[in-house]
């Protein structure tokens, strides 16, 4: 019998094998960020390559979730913990367009928060940039609401 109340997506850890597809939906995300600003910076600090995924996924200091809709991965979470301060910083999340409403990023998110707590974490923050509304709207309704802007510039 199916399960007529279950998500129609999966999200687990990535694995190795993951890497190609986060490399896809990054690329996908980098050209979609390019609207907003900001976006130089957040890019500047992106893997953008497999093997640099291949990196962050075996790495304890890091946790990347995926999902998938029909055995595809269609979603990506990376966060990045720091032991000094106990912050979880999620440094990248997209779901493909496609996927979107679905309640995927929420899960994400959720997921993410649920790992960083069981590492010891104490606040989990994360980027929107200025613009992204849809990004923003996201974190609000995960309860995640702005509590800081970050203003930069390169010297």
């Amino acid at each position: 019998m199916v399960n007529l109340f279950a998500p129609p997506f999966v999200v687990r850890k990535a694995i190795a094998t993951d890497a190609s597809s986060l490399q896809l939906l990054e690329q996908e995300s980098r050209e979609e960020v390019q609207q907003f600003r900001g976006h130089q910076a957040l890019l500047g600090e992106s893997p953008n390559d497999s093997d640099g995924w291949l990196q962050i996924v075996a790495s304890i200091e890091h946790s990347v979730l995926v999902a998938e809709v029909a055995q595809q991965v269609v979603a990506y979470i990376c966060a990045e913990f720091n032991r000094a301060s106990l912050v979880c910083s999620v440094t990248q999340i997209f779901v493909d367009p496609q996927a979107r409403q679905l309640g995927i990023g929420a899960r994400l998110v959720g997921e993410t928060a649920t790992i960083a707590r069981d590492y010891g974490c104490i606040r989990l923050d994360a980027y929107a940039l200025p613009g992204d509304r849809k990004m923003k709207n996201l974190f609000e309704r995960v309860g995640m609401p702005a509590r800081l802007i970050v203003a930069s510039r390169t010297l």
